[in-house]
C-alpha cells in the first residue's frame, strides 16, 4: 500500500502544478524531453545521459551536430521533438516574460511581497512616517539598533506619492486592516511593527491583527487619551500620545523655547546631541560618580538609569543596579552600539 503521507504530498503538488500555468510548462518540457531521450536512447542505442542532453539541445532548435540521428526512426523522434520543442520553449518563454513584468508593474504599485525576517514594519500615514523612517535609518547608521530592512505600508498610492523616501526602504501599497495586505509585509517573521495611522480605532484593530499574526513588538501612535487603554489592550508594547506630547511642546515654545530647541535636539539622532541608552555590564555595582567618571572618557554625560522606571540624577554614592540601563547624552558624532 503507497503511504498516506505520500498520496498527501501527491496530491498537493497536483493541486499546484494545476494552477500554475509555469509549472504546467515547465513540467510538459521536462517530461517531453525524458520521452524523447527514451525514445532515442532505445532506437540510437546510446547512453540516457547522451540521449538527454541530444532531446533538450534538439527542442531548444540549437542543434549543435555534435550527436545526429544514424537510424530512420531517430530520424522521425528528431523531428517530432525538434516541432515540439518550438511550440514548448515558445510558451514557456513568454510565460516567464508574462510572469517578470507582470512581477515589476507589481512592485510599482506596491502590490508586491516582501519576504524579509526580523526586519522593521512601518504602517501608516501623514508627516510621522518620514520622520520615523529617517530617525531608524539613523539609528541603524549608528549602530543603535540592529541592521534589518524597513518595509512602509501606505493605504493608498496617493499617500505613498506625498512622502519621499530612501530608496532601500521597500513600500507597500495596501489596506492595513486587511489581512492580506499585512501578510505580503510579511509581519510574521517582523520584529517591530510601528503603526501611525492617524485613525484610533483602525490602530486597534490592526495591533489586534498584528498581534494574532507575529510576535513583534508593536509600537503605535494614539490621537487620543481614550484609546490608550484600548490600545494597550489590543496588545500594543507601547502607545504615544503624539497630539498631547505636540500641545505641550506647543505651549512651552511660548514661555520656554530654548527648552524646546533641547528637547528637539535630544530626540533626534541627526542632530547634535542625542539621548539614548547603554546597557553596560561592567558598570552595574559601581557607584553613580564613578559611572559617570568612566561614561565621560567615553564622550557620554550621564543622566541617570532606567531600572523598573526612570532614575534621574540618583545619589553620588548609590550604585548601579543590576540589570538597569544606563541613559546618557551623547554628541551626534558619537557612534557606539547601544
Amino acid at each position: 500500500m503507497i503511504p498516506v503521507p505520500l498520496v498527501r504530498k501527491l496530491l498537493i503538488m497536483k493541486v499546484k502544478v494545476s494552477r500554475n500555468r509555469l509549472l504546467q510548462i515547465a513540467t510538459l518540457v521536462l517530461l517531453l524531453a525524458v520521452v524523447f531521450a527514451f525514445l532515442f536512447m532505445y532506437f540510437e542505442n546510446v547512453g540516457f545521459y547522451t540521449a538527454f542532453y541530444w532531446a533538450v539541445i534538439t527542442m531548444a532548435t540549437i542543434g549543435y551536430g555534435d550527436i545526429t540521428p544514424q537510424t530512420e526512426a531517430g530520424r522521425a523522434v528528431a523531428m517530432v521533438a525538434a516541432v515540439a520543442g518550438i511550440s514548448t520553449f515558445t510558451a514557456l518563454v513568454s510565460i516567464l516574460a508574462e510572469y517578470f513584468i507582470s512581477s515589476s508593474l507589481r512592485r510599482m504599485m506596491g502590490m508586491h511581497r516582501v519576504n524579509y525576517s526580523g526586519h522593521y514594519v512601518i504602517i501608516g500615514r501623514g508627516s510621522s512616517i518620514p520622520s520615523c523612517v529617517g530617525e531608524l535609518i539613523a539609528a541603524i547608521s549608528s549602530g543603535d539598533v540592529e541592521m534589518k530592512p524597513i518595509v512602509v505600508v501606505f493605504p493608498d498610492e496617493i499617500e505613498r506619492k506625498k512622502v519621499e523616501l530612501p530608496e532601500e526602504v521597500e513600500v507597500l501599497i495596501g489596506d492595513p486592516t486587511n489581512p492580506e495586505t499585512l501578510e505580503r509585509a510579511h509581519v510574521g517573521n517582523a520584529s517591530y511593527v510601528i503603526l501611525a495611522l492617524e485613525d484610533d480605532s483602525k490602530s486597534v484593530f490592526t495591533t489586534l491583527m498584528v498581534k494574532r499574526m507575529s510576535k513583534a513588538k508593536v509600537f503605535v501612535e494614539a490621537l487620543r487619551r481614550e484609546s490608550l487603554e484600548l490600545l494597550k489592550g489590543a496588545g500594543a508594547d507601547r502607545v504615544i500620545l503624539s497630539r498631547s506630547l505636540a500641545g505641550r511642546l506647543l505651549a512651552s515654545s511660548v514661555f520656554e523655547p530654548e527648552v524646546v530647541d533641547v528637547i528637539d535636539d535630544l530626540t533626534t539622532s541627526t542632530g547634535g546631541y542625542d539621548i539614548s541608552v547603554l546597557e553596560r555590564k561592567n558598570l552595574w555595582g559601581v557607584p553613580y560618580v564613578e559611572a559617570m567618571k568612566r561614561l565621560r572618557e567615553e564622550g557620554y554625560f550621564l543622566l541617570g538609569y532606567y531600572w523598573e522606571r526612570p532614575v534621574l540624577s540618583p545619589a553620588l554614592d548609590e550604585r548601579i543596579p543590576k540589570g538597569s540601563k544606563l541613559i546618557v547624552i551623547r554628541s551626534g558624532s558619537s557612534s557606539g552600539k547601544n
